[in-house]
C-alpha cells in the first residue's frame, strides 16, 4: 500500500481526534443550545476531510506524462470511462502517431494507433486546463471506504445517474461492500469485480461523504436477508 506523506498524517490524526470528541460529546448531557448546533456544525466540517485527504493524495501521487513533445488529450465521456488521446511526433516531426486508450478502472487499455501525417493543432496561448493525469483506481478509492462505517459522516464510492439510473452508492459496513441506487428497494452485497463493470456503464466514480449522496445510514441497514 503507498506509503502516505507527512501532511496527510497530520490530516488523519486530525480526523481521529474529531471522532474522538463526537463519541465524548455524544455520550455526556451536553446542554442545548439556540441557534445551529455547534455539533453539527463540527459534524459537516468533519466530513470534508476524507475527501481533502483524497484529494491531496490524488494530486500529490499521479504522475502526468513526460513533456517529449507530444499533444495528450483527456476527457469523461458522459456514462462511459475516461478515455486519452495522444498524438507523438517523431524524431524529425513529419510524421505522428496517434494513439488512443481507455480506462479499465485500475490502468489504461490501449483501443487502437495508426500512423498521421500533417498534424495541425490549435491551442490557448496560456494554460486553461489542468495536466492530465490517471484517473484514481477503484480499488484505492474503495480502501479508503473500509472500516469507515463507525464515523459520523463515513465516505462512500459514488457512480453518477444515467439516462436509465439513479446515482448509485457504494458503502463498507463491517468489512462488506454495500451497494444500492436511489430508486432500488434495498441494497445488496457487491464485490470490487462488478465496480469494473458499473464503470463501463456510469463513467468513473468519485468519493463522497455520504451525507453529499442520495441515500443515508438507514438505507444500507438491515440486512436484505432480514427484510
Amino acid at each position: 500500500m503507498t506509503e502516505y506523506h507527512p501532511e496527510m498524517e497530520t490530516l488523519r490524526d486530525i480526523d481521529t481526534s474529531f471522532h474522538r470528541l463526537f463519541e465524548t460529546v455524544n455520550d455526556s448531557e451536553a446542554p442545548s443550545m439556540p441557534g445551529d448546533d455547534p455539533l453539527s456544525t463540527l459534524r459537516r466540517a468533519r466530513a470534508q476531510i476524507d475527501a481533502a485527504l483524497f484529494a491531496y493524495r490524488r494530486r500529490t501521487e499521479d504522475a502526468t506524462l513526460a513533456d517529449d513533445g507530444a499533444c495528450l488529450l483527456q476527457w469523461d465521456p458522459p456514462s462511459a470511462p475516461p478515455r486519452r488521446l495522444r498524438f507523438e511526433p517523431d524524431s524529425t516531426g513529419e510524421t505522428w502517431t496517434r494513439r488512443e486508450w481507455e480506462w479499465t478502472g485500475a490502468e489504461w487499455r490501449p483501443c487502437g494507433s495508426d500512423r498521421l501525417d500533417n498534424v495541425e493543432i490549435r491551442a490557448p496561448a496560456a494554460a486553461r486546463y489542468p495536466e492530465p493525469v490517471d484517473p484514481t483506481p477503484i480499488e484505492t478509492m474503495l480502501e479508503w471506504t473500509r472500516d469507515s462505517w463507525a464515523r459520523p459522516d463515513p465516505p462512500a464510492l459514488v457512480f453518477a445517474k444515467t439516462a436509465t439510473t439513479e446515482q448509485g452508492v457504494v458503502v463498507s459496513v463491517d468489512g462488506e461492500l454495500r451497494y444500492r441506487e436511489r430508486d432500488s428497494p434495498q441494497w445488496y452485497p457487491a464485490t470490487t469485480d462488478e465496480f469494473y463493470h458499473h464503470l463501463r456503464t456510469h463513467g468513473q466514480p468519485t468519493l463522497l461523504p455520504l451525507s453529499e449522496t442520495a441515500l443515508t445510514r438507514h438505507d444500507f441497514t438491515p440486512s436484505p436477508l432480514s427484510q
